[in-house]
Parts: C-alpha cells; sequence; structure tokens
C-alpha cells in the first residue's frame, strides 16, 4: 500500500509505501486493515490493481459505434474468448490510435468477472476507504510513464518481478502496448555473482522480447523509437542488467529513479520503491481527479 499526495504545481509527493506479507485473502484484508489503521488513511480515496490472472485483455474490431454500445458490442464479441461466461463479465473499453496520422485507431477490451470485482469493492468498504477505480498493471505503469514528460518521444519502462517482466510503451499520455515477459528476478539471480554466460542467455532473451515489443510499435502504431527504457529491478540491482540491455537495444537503457519526477520520503531506497511501483502506478490517476482529492492510495 502506498500513499501519494498530488498538487497541480508542482511534483507528486510518495508520503509512504509499506509492504506486509500475508498468506491468504483473510490475511490480506487483516493486513490492509492494519495498515489503513496505523496510518490514518481512513476516508481516503484509494485504487486497487488486479493480478494479470484476475482480468483478460484482447483486442477486437469494432464498427462506428455510439460510446454507449460500445461495451455491448464489445461483451458480445468476446463471448466465445472468455475463459468464463460473458454473464458473468464487467467490460470495458479503450482505443489506440496509432502514432501521428489519422489511421483507424486499435480497439482493445478489458474482462474481468463482476465477483472478483465486487470483492473488491467489498473490501475497499472493509478499510473505510472511498474507492476511485480498480486498475489493471498495464495502466499503473502507464501512469508511472507519465511522469516522464522530458523523455519528448515516449519512455518504455522494464520492471523486472520475481517470476517475469512488465514492459510498457507510452508516449504523450497514449499507452501503445504492455508485453509480459517471462524472465524476472528469479531467472537472473542465481547467475548475477559469476556464470557471465549463463547470465547472457537471459538478457537475450529479454533483449529479443524488448526489441519485438519496439518493432511491433513501429510496424502496428508507426510508433518512432522510444527516447529511453527506464529498467525497474525488484530483488537486487543487478548493473549488468541495465549494461547488457543498453549494449543490444536500440535506445538508451538507464536503472529507473524516481529523482527528477517524485518527492519520496527521505532515506528512501529505489529498490525497494520499485518493488511498489504497480501501487504507485494506481495512485498516480489521481492526476485525473478534481483538484481537492489531491490524497489517494494505491496497494496491489
Amino acid at each position: 500500500m502506498v500513499c501519494v499526495q498530488r498538487e497541480r504545481s508542482s511534483l507528486p509527493i510518495l508520503l509512504q509505501a509499506t509492504w506486509e506479507p500475508f498468506e491468504s485473502p483473510e490475511a490480506q484484508t487483516h493486513a490492509l486493515k492494519a495498515l489503513v489503521r496505523q496510518q490514518q488513511l481512513q476516508k481516503h480515496s484509494a485504487v486497487a490493481v488486479l493480478p494479470p490472472d484476475f482480468y483478460q485483455l484482447m483486442q477486437i474490431e469494432l464498427a462506428q459505434l455510439p460510446a454507449a454500445e460500445r461495451r455491448d458490442a464489445a461483451r458480445w464479441q468476446i463471448r466465445e474468448l472468455l475463459e468464463f461466461p460473458v454473464e458473468q463479465a464487467v467490460v470495458d473499453v479503450f482505443d489506440v490510435v496509432p502514432f501521428g496520422s489519422d489511421s483507424r485507431p486499435l480497439t482493445y477490451v478489458v474482462a474481468a468477472r463482476e465477483s472478483l470485482l465486487r470483492e473488491r469493492i467489498e473490501l475497499f468498504q472493509e478499510l473505510d476507504l472511498v474507492p476511485l477505480a480498480i486498475d489493471i498493471p498495464e495502466f499503473a505503469l502507464r501512469n508511472i510513464a507519465e511522469l516522464f514528460t522530458e523523455d519528448d518521444r515516449g519512455t518504455a519502462i522494464l520492471l523486472l518481478q520475481d517470476q517475469g517482466g512488465l514492459l510498457t510503451i507510452v508516449r504523450d499520455g497514449v499507452h501503445y502496448l504492455t508485453r509480459y515477459l517471462t524472465s524476472g528476478m528469479n531467472e537472473l539471480l542465481p547467475f548475477a555473482d559469476g556464470d557471465n554466460e549463463a547470465l547472457t542467455e537471459q538478457l537475450d532473451s529479454i533483449v529479443l522480447e524488448v526489441q519485438r515489443s519496439f518493432d511491433y510499435c513501429e510496424s502496428t502504431f508507426r510508433l518512432p523509437m522510444v527516447s529511453r527504457l527506464l529498467v525497474a529491478q525488484s530483488e537486487r540491482e543487478i548493473p549488468a542488467v541495465t549494461t547488457y540491455l543498453d549494449d543490444y537495444l536500440t535506445t538508451r537503457v538507464e536503472p529507473f529513479s524516481f529523482t527528477s519526477v517524485m518527492t519520496v520520503p527521505e532515506g528512501s531506497e529505489q529498490l525497494e520503491l520499485n518493488r511498489h511501483l504497480l501501487a504507485i502506478g494506481c495512485a498516480g490517476r489521481m492526476a485525473d481527479a478534481p483538484a481537492d482529492q489531491s490524497l489517494s492510495g494505491g496497494f496491489d
């Protein structure tokens, strides 16, 4: 759980970032209740991010329809693609317009079980928080990338978690692509201190996936190469990861840092903050909230 304060005239402020382990849904609720109580966050707006296995994201073809009809049309189109009955689904639709053109946008639909979303809403109520949204990791990382306004050609972020990676590509506030990578910290750490050949094999697979993602954005969305790729490692900072990617990718690669885009608590370790990146991105949705709603929490 994190808490972020936003003021339109200054950098967002990360007030706190807290991690608490749990072993079951019941234990999760207990841990979150304790955090809300300890940090006196009752009545604050909050956003929760769904785990990847809680929703499906699919590209679809939609005719030119009024906004009010798009969700129903999307629901009908994905009925055979869902892993559960479409009657149990809540859907939302968004478009991605190819860069710098008047081409027809690509349409995507997000679908999740209504019962799972209802559980999240009930959790907000139990925690005495005001639900602002239920988000997905793709848009949580987009909110982070949007902070890097100095990157005039856009920003890519690669978040390396325990069991995989998450690559997001954003320009001018538009989320163009998120790709899940199979290689994460668990694959890199065993070779961090010695076996350079084995580490190189793992990094080669990451380079391939990242470059394929850049190529896809160029061919599908006509998106020129972004200004840089920021790499957020979550268990340990392995310098060879950033160095290797910088050597073999066609854009500048740097370690992720909040230094120029967010005020963080004194003494915060960037590696620890990387572990909270999705929750921080959730709280970043407050950029679109009314001016009097400047304090928000996010949790994953």
